[in-house]
């Protein structure tokens, strides 16, 4: 009779375990309340920038989010993000969001991310999709720099929906960004990085969304719908 070693089974156990947890999926965040936004914390030039919440149209369920971007100052981009949960326990991350633009033209580029406060460990799955550079890059929270992917990141089409799917884990005290679905075209990435110490502990999830302008600075809207995050 064959053998089955007792560390084979264990490794099998908590795999199984970790597989079959329970996920959690909040959805149609766009709808909900409890957003904050802001433009310095962008990186760039100081925006004009607002949120419109529950609009009928265009939308997919009937309640969509606008985000306006503009100004005058060249370069500029605005942030919106919010607290989704709190687990610390948690290492799998999906980020599904659609968006429609009538002005594609317009930005330099999008970012979309989920994050997790581990302890004094600050875990980012920040996706932008680059216009100029034609790829979804990653960010490396460690060394505060972007990383760019094979996966294309194209301008959108007008007047049509664009749906997007994020994957990513954490494992041996690293960031994993996996894939990344567009329209139902999925692309593995598998980049990994490390998170970025913080002096403060937490415990939290957030997501957030964020809009690029270009030289010009030219004003433009986005409707985002049906926003879910889902961790496990």
């Amino acid at each position: 009779m064959r053998r089955i070693s007792f560390a084979w089974v264990a490794v099998f156990f908590v795999s199984f375990l970790v597989s079959s947890a329970p996920a959690t999926s909040v959805s149609n965040l766009d709808q909900q309340k409890g957003w904050n936004s802001c433009s310095a914390c962008a990186n760039g030039g100081v925006a004009s920038y607002s949120l419109t919440q529950n609009l009928s149209s265009p939308s997919l369920d009937g309640n969509s989010a606008k985000f306006h971007l503009g100004g005058s100052t060249p370069l500029s981009d605005a942030l919106w993000f919010k607290r989704v949960g709190y687990s610390s326990g948690s290492t799998h991350f999906t980020n599904d969001t659609s968006y429609y633009y009538k002005n594609p033209s317009a930005p330099t580029g999008m970012e979309f991310s989920v994050s997790q406060h581990v302890g004094y460990k600050w875990y980012r799955w920040d996706w932008q999709c680059s216009f100029y550079y034609g790829v979804f890059r990653v960010w490396d929270n460690k060394y505060s720099k972007w990383v760019n992917t094979s996966a294309p990141c194209h301008r959108p089409k007008a007047y049509s929906w664009t749906h997007t799917l994020f994957e990513g884990h954490r494992a041996n005290g690293k960031v994993y960004f996996d894939a990344v679905t567009v329209n139902g075209h999925k692309y593995y990435v598998n980049k990994s990085v490390y998170p970025k110490s913080v002096s403060y502990s937490g415990n939290w999830i957030t997501l957030h969304f964020q809009l690029n302008g270009n030289k010009t600075q030219t004003d433009f809207d986005v409707w985002g719908d049906k926003f879910k995050v889902t961790y496990w």
